[in-house]
């Protein structure tokens, strides 16, 4: 579009320039309005519209928060006591009867068989509730950011968007030959700037705040929003409750509140430039050229005087000259002073005549207008005086009505609170009760427990010890029946050794014996020889071989008895090593036995113990999952008989409330019914009185009209009298003129008369 008119005005700048070159009249009509005086003013001033994203950055980072609440708003059940004849209660619960302990005095009697018969109860109604501190917190900022955003969005969606404004002013007066040419220019225009970059960041930026509040529009009409309608707002500060500080979503939700009550600002500011620029040269012979064509265009436009018969307004002016009656009786000097002062005497009276009536005229008009002003205002100030009294009266009402309400919802809120305290009391004491009972279940299960381990520890004890003496007596047994068998053993081996060594005698014997046969053979034989050769020879060998063999004899005794005591020590030695080498083979056997037979105890002990601590923990859970089932299955006993309990208290009070809510409607229809009486009868004096209102409104209008007639009226007939007093007065000073004339007339023909008759005398 820019380059369309660049080019028109290229063209058109040209083709100005083709005609106007050379052009004398031009040339002429250029110096002229060079030479004049010319004021130029040329000014531009730029718009920008700035949103602050830190209010939509800060809402829109807690938009998930809420919804995230608004999805699984929080719940408690609201528990209300009423302490009722025993007539009237419906259930007997664990609180009643706690509470019928602790006031005896509601007992009426005791039966002998122990039954207590009570004069009341306490009844307890319990249902769900949204009303907690965290949600009526949620509530009241969900409210606000409403109000944040709507007045924030209107704001900007009627602001328009960046404008930027051009203008220029010229001014000329130009003295052309006899005539002035006085010629006045004002160009202006004003376009949108959205053909930057952040423009296109504003739009965006505005999607963005459009976006917010749709999502947040559909926070304000979500069914949590309605169950809390008729909720008490929090108020600041805000309670830092435990729900409010750890949960992420309530944490983020205190953090907006505190950044939209902390927040001040418009969410937006408008930057300014503005500048004065000097007109260049090329602009200002451009603005001399339309000057000229301007000129050419209204003296083409105009025809002349002779074209515009019987078209023409016609009106008279009458020059008038201000007469100085003083200066002309001082010039005259053939007036004295007398009757100089006599006319003027004269002249004054008739002025002051003049304008006592034209000023007591003047007055009386003045005094009618103001006392019709007075009266307008007056009845002006009595209606604004009655408006603002009844609308003092109203706001006194309403002011009246809000503190009701006020006190009203104070009331209530002190009544919730304490029902609230009552509440939390309440489920305190349970709380403690179940805490107390749960406590003691739980000592009950370790107790069980603790015992069950103790008594399973103790049979596992006694088993081992069983199992030990049993292995106890397998070792003994064993040991014994070694012991038995290493003794066995040892006699046989003993009964072997005496066996073998008797054997080993008799058989030493016999070869003695024989020996000592063969030898006694051979000694008798060789005895026989020598007694028979040498019988003394024989004699003496016989004593000397008796006590050789007697020697050699007791040597080879002491020589047997020494090598069989050597044997013996050998063997003995020989047996106590294979002794010790059995020992030492036995202990070592017996130590692997006893260290296997050990271990295998202590793995039999292991696999024991853990079978146990299976059995044990199989045993434990199977108990637990007994004692869940017998848990569940009271637990669903008791809520079987709280639901059917409930059931019946819901049925019972909706009944009382159908009741009640027949009874209220039968009672607000009455209500209703009296008020619309009372409010007919209302209308119809307000209708009444706003006719005769109305009626005294329209009569004080007919009046003011009237006066305002006659004050026309007379306005007319005084503006009438003035003129005519004003003709009167022109008359006056005609005739005055005319008398003047007529006596300077005299005065020259008496003078004249004189002079002739002067120049008669003379002659």
């Amino acid at each position: 579009m820019s380059e369309s008119y660049l080019d028109l005005y290229s063209v058109y700048k040209g083709k100005m320039s083709e005609m106007t070159a050379g052009n004398p009249y031009y040339d002429f009509m250029y110096e002229a309005i060079s030479s004049g005086q010319n004021n130029f003013s040329q000014f531009n001033r730029f718009f920008e519209k700035k949103i602050d994203i830190r209010w939509v950055e800060a809402i829109e980072r807690c938009i998930i928060p809420i919804d995230n609440i608004l999805r699984n708003p929080r719940k408690f059940i609201v528990q209300e006591e009423e302490v009722v004849i025993i007539e009237r209660a419906k259930k007997i619960t664990t609180e009643s009867i706690r509470h019928l302990a602790q006031h005896t005095n509601m007992i009426s009697k005791v039966e002998d068989d122990g039954s207590v018969m009570p004069s009341k109860i306490l009844n307890v109604f319990r249902e769900e509730s949204y009303e907690i501190y965290e949600n009526r917190f949620l509530f009241t900022l969900i409210k606000q950011l409403e109000y944040f955003i709507n007045v924030r969005y209107d704001v900007l969606a009627n602001m328009s968007d960046d404008e930027s404004l051009n203008s220029l002013k010229m001014e000329s007066s130009v003295k052309k030959g006899n005539e002035l040419i006085t010629f006045k220019m004002e160009v202006a225009t004003k376009f949108n700037s959205d053909e930057d970059v952040d423009g296109k960041k504003e739009k965006s930026v505005m999607d963005r705040i459009r976006r917010i509040k749709t999502l947040v529009d559909d926070f304000v009409h979500s069914n949590f929003m309605k169950e809390m309608r008729k909720c008490v707002p929090v108020r600041p500060p805000i309670m830092r409750t435990n729900v409010i500080l750890k949960d992420p979503n309530f944490n983020q939700c205190l953090g907006l509140w505190n950044f939209i009550h902390s927040y001040d600002d418009v969410g937006y500011e408008i930057n300014v430039k503005e500048s004065d620029d000097m007109v260049s040269d090329s602009y200002r012979d451009d603005l001399y050229g339309v000057m000229a064509y301007n000129y050419m265009l209204l003296k083409k436009n105009t025809e002349p005087e002779s074209s515009y018969v019987g078209k023409l307004r016609k009106r008279k002016i009458k020059p008038k000259f201000l007469k100085r009656l003083a200066e002309e009786l001082v010039l005259n000097y053939d007036l004295d002073e007398v009757e100089i002062r006599k006319v003027f005497i004269d002249e004054m009276k008739l002025a002051q005549k003049k304008k006592t009536a034209g000023e007591q005229k003047i007055r009386e008009a003045i005094a009618r207008a103001l006392a019709h002003e007075n009266e307008r205002k007056r009845l002006i100030e009595e209606k604004i005086k009655a408006e603002i009294e009844r609308r003092k009266e109203i706001e006194r009402r309403r002011i009246e009505r809000e503190k009701a309400r006020i006190a009203r919802e104070k009331e209530m809120e002190r009544l919730r609170k304490e029902r609230e305290r009552a509440r939390e009391k309440a489920k305190r004491e349970k709380e403690i009760a179940l805490e107390k009972a749960r406590r003691e279940r739980e000592k009950e299960k370790k107790r069980l427990a603790k015992l069950k381990e103790q008594q399973a520890i103790a049979a596992a004890k006694e088993k081992e010890r069983l199992a030990k003496q049993k292995e106890r007596e397998r070792i003994a047994k064993e040991k014994a029946l070694e012991l038995e068998r290493q003794r066995k053993a040892k006699e046989l081996e003993k009964k072997r050794i005496a066996k073998a060594k008797a054997e080993a005698l008799e058989k030493e014997r016999k070869a003695k014996e024989k020996e000592k046969a063969r030898l006694a053979k051979e000694k008798a034989l060789k005895l026989e020889q020598e007694r028979k050769e040498k019988e003394r020879i024989a004699k003496e060998k016989a004593k000397e071989r008796e006590r050789i063999a007697a020697e050699k004899a007791a040597a080879l005794e002491k020589e047997r008895k020494e090598k069989a005591r050597l044997k013996a020590l050998a063997e003995k030695e020989k047996a106590e090593a294979l002794e010790k080498e059995r020992k030492a083979k036995e202990k070592a056997r017996e130590k692997a036995a006893k260290e296997k037979a050990i271990q295998l105890e202590k793995e039999r002990i292991a696999n024991a113990k853990a079978k146990e601590k299976e059995r044990l923990a199989r045993a434990k859970e199977k108990a637990i999952q007994e004692e869940k089932e017998r848990i569940e299955r009271i637990k669903a006993r008791e809520k079987a008989a709280k639901e059917k309990a409930i059931q019946a208290e819901k049925e019972r009070i909706a009944n009382a409330k159908a009741k009640e809510k027949e009874r209220i409607a039968r009672a607000k229809e009455k209500a209703i019914q009296a008020e619309k009486e009372k409010a007919a009868k209302e209308k119809e004096k307000a209708r009444l009185a706003a006719e005769k209102a109305k009626q005294l409104a329209k009569e004080a209008e007919q009046k003011a009209k009237q006066k305002e007639k006659e004050r026309l009226a007379k306005a007319k007939a005084d503006a009438i009298a003035k003129e005519k007093a004003r003709a009167a007065r022109e008359k006056e000073k005609a005739k005055l003129k005319a008398e003047k004339e007529k006596l300077k007339a005299q005065q020259a023909k008496e003078k004249t008369q004189k002079s002739a008759s002067e120049t008669d005398d003379a002659e």
